[in-house]
């Protein structure tokens, strides 16, 4: 199972050789195609060969390309390579509603929850108990907004009572970089399983080509928040090492149905698990990931 997450930040050309990933800088590395999750650019001055992506596709190795301000605007994904792309494709847009709200109700559950254990990591229990407690009201469908009435508790815990979502400074663009750095990682767990990530549980926009990645990713945020509020204040100069503790939020360990995976693979094992609940209509067959901590993941 492909486990590298690799970041080119320096002027590079990439090729491919005899299933390799070839990186010319003043030394040229070598590495496996079939370990690869996925290649983030952030260097302008990089180039790729067309047989590169043509490697990568066949690999489902995703492509990350950053904008000037080195933050994640685009993705290269594989087009529909499942084997049985149609079959998923029909079972996804065939979904009732009951067993779609369902699963928005296990996922919201699931992200509140997390956010609670954020905030135990940063030994704030007592708003930790009132996001238990608000998790454990929450309905079908959330049709009460018990998601939103959280995060009214959640952020200015964790960032205090001035913060603010839209404004512009280190901590934001963080908290953006590792979003989008779960996102891509979600969409390309789902391309995997032939699932077409426009088509969301819950989010619904006709813009957004990645809705039902924006829903898997919700469990995921806490564990960006955490890593933000530990590493990274307003005044920090956003810079390569914040970017690299981001980075390492992949290989972080979390609990999925009692077992012990890093992220990355653990979210493969979420999506794989969607698959299932879908072909049974069973929403308690979905494994969501729990924050405990923010350890590397070892393998015994």
């Amino acid at each position: 199972m492909a486990y590298r997450h690799l970041v080119i930040r320096n002027p590079s050309r990439l090729s491919t050789k005899d299933e390799q990933l070839l990186i010319h800088q003043e030394e040229t590395i070598r590495i496996p195609l079939e370990d690869i999750c996925s290649i983030t650019l952030e260097d302008p001055v990089i180039t790729v060969t067309s047989a590169l992506l043509s490697k990568c596709t066949e690999y489902q190795v995703e492509l990350i390309i950053c904008d000037r301000k080195r933050i994640p605007s685009g993705i290269i994904q594989p087009f529909n390579q499942h084997s049985r792309q149609k079959e998923v494709l029909e079972m996804q847009l065939k979904l009732s509603k009951p067993f779609i709200k369902r699963i928005w109700q296990k996922i919201v559950i699931r992200k509140l929850e997390n956010q609670a254990h954020c905030l135990e990591l940063l030994n704030k229990g007592d708003e930790a108990g009132k996001l238990f407690s608000i998790s454990r009201s929450v309905e079908s469908g959330d049709r009460s907004n018990r998601e939103a009435y959280g995060a009214k508790v959640y952020f200015p815990t964790v960032f205090g009572k001035g913060f603010q979502r839209r404004e512009e400074n280190t901590r934001n663009i963080a908290l953006n970089y590792g979003y989008s750095i779960m996102r891509s990682l979600v969409a390309r767990a789902l391309v995997r399983y032939g699932f077409n990530p426009c088509f969301g549980v819950f989010h619904d926009s006709q813009t957004n080509a990645f809705n039902l990645a924006d829903d898997f990713m919700e469990p995921l945020r806490a564990f960006v928040d955490v890593t933000v509020a530990m590493n990274v204040k307003e005044d920090d100069e956003w810079n390569a090492e914040i970017r690299k503790k981001l980075f390492e939020i992949l290989n972080v360990e979390a609990i999925w149905n009692s077992e012990k995976q890093s992220i990355t693979n653990g979210v493969d094992q979420m999506i794989k698990s969607y698959t299932t609940a879908c072909r049974q209509t069973d929403a308690s067959l979905l494994l969501l990931p729990e924050l405990v901590n923010i350890n590397p993941h070892t393998y015994e």
